[in-house]
């Protein structure tokens, strides 16, 4: 009779493991994700290698900044030491615990109904649906899919684990202490994987009153460790997330909010249990109508979270004391496991995460099949409909599983789908798309993102560094690794561009800049990006946004900064100046290259440009200056490109024995004079003469 128990077991782990396995495999195909998977596996130095020094670091230190949970960082580094930063061993090693902590809730139900002297067959039926649901519930997708998130299977493995030590510590004669110290060293690795566990001797008082435990000095005597240690990682894990910021100030939010966006969350998970749709990596906390009110679910959460506490436990309790401690027990679990992760202390962005319920579903799952099976016991008719339609909603199940799998394929389509679900609330998804946008060196769609950020008034001052950084890849494509256009090919002396950039014929419209001539590129451009080119953009963007705003002293201030990250700054803000000349901006381009000609004087290119800017807006006694000191400069193609341009600019000003003489002067030098220019300019000198 053990024989084929054994076996019937054996088929039924191994099949729920195979669906199981099909549900993730699509998995394995995912890349790393910028939503922590940074933080924790790709730039993380202390995983890179099983040195003493690193695992000190790793048991010692808060590595990830926001949690401190060593264990999980230890199998992160195993992962390293195999495979490096190959990402499909990572999520291998997630399913891989996930199937294992399927098979312990396969034996954790059968445990419990062994000893809640529930027949075979409904042992059978609760372990089994109740393993297969927890493998292949949607909700556990977050937790399955997501390298950050190996903590959360991780601490479920240990979590489990110890249950199952506890229940031999119960009704095991033989061993007692071993038991005991079993299920306490567990529990400590579960806090040292995830500090969730913490919630854990509240579960073993869920197991104690299912099965009818004194309260006695003896039941509180061998929980005081426990209750002990929880409130060691408890603190420790407050002081983390509240020195990290993730945690809120009290006054942020009214207790009236924090118990009904708390209600809210619970509801929420209930819901989702039976629900599994419209799942989203983030969900944001509700805006409110411009009457100030919240949408009514809010307002009703909290009766709703209530009603669905009490009333299973009022009926079962007014009729059958053996389903109220069923209800007490799953109700409890659930209840303990979600507890601090309600809002009512706010952490973080989201009003609830769907990988908050891998554990605390296990509580929701045993109560549900169990009077699944329960029905089926009393009323034998329906047995075979039943059957049909779990496994019908089984297969939807598994379905929405795989599917959900493919939403963590990338950052691009993980944050893609939250910011579907919801469109200009999912502000922090909306950041990371933007810094996956820009690390792939695609600043359109970052700013795109970003956007939406500033329109919202949402952008902190990262964001505001990364738009700088944005602007910056647009302007200068070659910091992102692209081959940039050369700038002998924009500039107006080129060959290229001489046909398109007529000169102004004499007599003609005197607001019309005049061409630069023959000017040449004023030296190579450096198409290679130096090694901290982040930092080196964000100083060149402010020092170019504060110059064109006028604030030079401040500019010149950050123009040092990126000087001192990259010698080649005034050449790429040079470039940017003629940019700005070339595109009509010249206002802006007339400030920076104010800037450029204090910080280098001998550069007769600045002077030049700074005329042309200056003459095409009205400016023409500022352009004559800086033609006449440009003119002055030992450049050829500088000295006949300002010296017709002095006599164009001259006379438009009235001043014709000038303007002649800088018109024969770029004669000289060899540049075209058409004869109408040069007769109406000697005209007019002579007239001036009598």
């Amino acid at each position: 009779m053990k024989e084929i128990l054994l076996h019937k077991k054996t088929l039924i782990v191994t099949a729920i493991c195979v669906v199981t396995f099909i549900c993730f495999r699509y998995t394995l195909n995912n890349e790393f994700t910028n939503w922590d998977d940074d933080y924790y596996v790709t730039h993380d130095k202390w995983i890179t290698a099983l040195t003493p020094e690193n695992l000190k670091v790793i048991f010692t230190q808060d590595i990830t900044k926001n949690n401190y949970h060593p264990f999980c960082m230890l199998s992160l580094a195993i992962n390293y030491y195999f495979a490096q930063l190959n990402p499909m061993t990572y999520y291998l090693t997630n399913i891989l615990i996930h199937i294992a902590n399927v098979v312990l809730v396969f034996l954790l139900f059968f445990q419990l109904c062994t000893r809640l002297k529930i027949e075979q067959g409904g042992r059978l039926f609760i372990a089994g649906f109740g393993a297969l649901w927890f493998g292949i519930h949607p909700m556990h997708v977050e937790s399955v899919a997501w390298i950050a998130e190996r903590k959360d299977v991780l601490y479920a493995f240990f979590y489990i684990s110890g249950l199952l030590c506890y229940l031999r510590f119960i009704f095991e004669e033989k061993n007692k202490t071993m038991w005991y110290w079993a299920t306490y060293v567990l529990f400590v690795a579960s806090c040292l994987s995830k500090p969730m566990a913490v919630m854990f001797p509240v579960a073993l008082l869920c197991i104690d009153f299912l099965f009818k435990r004194q309260l006695d000095k003896k039941l509180v005597t061998e929980k005081v460790i426990f209750f002990l240690t929880s409130l060691v990682c408890g603190a420790m894990a407050f002081y983390t997330q509240n020195k990290t910021g993730a945690i809120a100030k009290f006054e942020v939010l009214t207790l009236s909010e924090r118990i009904m966006y708390a209600s809210y969350g619970f509801v929420m998970y209930v819901s989702k249990f039976f629900n599994p749709t419209f799942l989203s990596t983030f969900y944001p906390y509700p805006y409110r109508y411009i009457s100030g009110y919240l949408p009514v679910i809010y307002y009703a959460a909290p009766f709703l979270a209530i009603a669905f506490i009490t009333v299973p436990l009022y009926l079962t309790y007014r009729f059958n004391r053996a389903y109220f401690r069923i209800v007490g027990f799953g109700m409890g679990f659930f209840v303990a496991n979600v507890i601090f992760v309600l809002q009512f202390i706010s952490v973080g962005a989201a009003i609830m995460a769907d990988r908050y319920s891998y554990v605390a579903y296990i509580g929701v799952l045993f109560m549900v099949t169990y009077f699944i099976n329960e029905i089926i016991r009393r009323y034998n008719s329906v047995k075979t409909p039943f059957i049909i339609i779990l496994s019908f909603l089984s297969f939807i199940m598994a379905y929405l599983c795989y599917e959900r799998t493919y939403a963590w394929h990338n950052s691009e389509t993980l944050l893609t789908d939250a910011i579907d679900k919801y469109p200009y609330r999912a502000l922090l998804s909306y950041k990371w798309l933007g810094n996956y946008y820009l690390d792939k060196g695609d600043p359109d769609k970052a700013l795109e993102n970003y956007n939406v950020l500033t329109m919202l008034h949402a952008a902190d001052p990262r964001v505001m560094e990364n738009i700088a950084r944005a602007k910056a890849l647009k302007l200068y494509p070659s910091l992102a690794g692209d081959n940039t256009q050369q700038v002998s090919n924009t500039n107006p002396g080129s060959n290229a561009n001489q046909n398109s950039n007529v000169n102004p014929s004499p007599g003609a419209n005197p607001n019309r800049a005049p061409n630069a001539g023959g000017v040449p590129p004023m030296m190579p451009f450096n198409n290679t990006p130096p090694a901290n080119s982040a930092e080196f953009i964000i100083h060149l963007n402010k020092s170019i946004d504060l110059c064109k705003k006028g604030d030079t002293l401040a500019a010149f201030r950050e123009y040092i900064n990126s000087f001192r990250l990259n010698q080649n700054t005034e050449r790429i803000m040079a470039d940017s100046c003629f940019h700005y000349v070339q595109t009509g901006q010249f206002a802006p381009a007339i400030n920076m290259y104010g800037m450029l000609m204090k910080l280098n004087t001998g550069n007769p290119f600045y002077f030049f440009y700074k005329g042309v800017a200056e003459f095409s807006t009205n400016k023409m006694h500022p352009a004559i200056d800086d033609w006449q000191i440009a003119v002055k400069m030992k450049s050829l193609d500088v000295q006949k490109s300002a010296s017709y341009n002095l006599s164009v600019a001259l006379d438009s000003v009235g001043n014709d024995s000038l303007a002649y003489y800088y018109a024969m002067m770029a004669k000289g030098l060899g540049y075209t004079v058409t004869d109408q220019f040069e007769q109406k300019l000697k005209t007019r000198k002579a007239m001036h003469k009598r």
